[in-house]
């Protein structure tokens, strides 16, 4: 059976359309800014500082970690997932990205040590929690000894998929 190119053509054309569409449907999204938890607006920028000190007396410490920074979610807002945007001037980082429950547990969806940023070259991180999950905050780590003074710029957004 010899087909030829003309009978070909409207078939592929056809299945290139559908792919296309496809594809356009998945790429849309909506995402709005979290706001920062003990802060103002959604960005934060930050020198990795050195690590909590305690001291001898209970419940002071000498010195304390910015390692730790905090998103909240809205309440009644439902998110597809969470998408963060690390950004640098250059440098290496320790970084983890969770979400938290109302049960007081949270769910781990990044963990790398040693991680490059170059400038002009932000990293993105997402977090899909279940479909029942209800999260309250999301939460970027970014600190470790060997990062101690290094700066980043990180914001934090809750996503929908159209």
């Amino acid at each position: 059976m010899n087909i030829g190119f003309k009978q070909v053509l409207p078939c592929c054309l056809a299945t290139f359309a559908l792919i296309s569409g496809t594809q356009t449907a998945i790429a849309k999204e909506t995402c709005t800014p979290l706001k920062l938890v003990g802060g103002e607006g959604s960005s934060v920028t930050k020198t990795v500082s050195q690590p909590t000190i305690p001291s001898p007396l209970p419940g002071i410490d000498i010195t304390k970690d910015n390692w730790n920074t905090d998103w909240a979610v809205p309440t009644l807002t439902k998110f597809d997932y969470f998408k963060a945007t690390v950004t640098s001037e250059g440098g290496t980082f320790n970084i983890a990205f969770y979400v938290k429950y109302n049960d007081q547990t949270a769910q781990k969806f990044f963990d790398q040590k040693g991680v490059q940023i170059t400038a002009n070259k932000p990293l993105v991180i997402t977090a899909t929690p279940g479909p029942k999950e209800e999260p309250y905050q999301v939460n970027l780590f970014n600190g470790g000894l060997d990062r101690i003074g290094n700066t980043y710029t990180a914001t934090v957004m809750g996503c929908t998929k159209k």
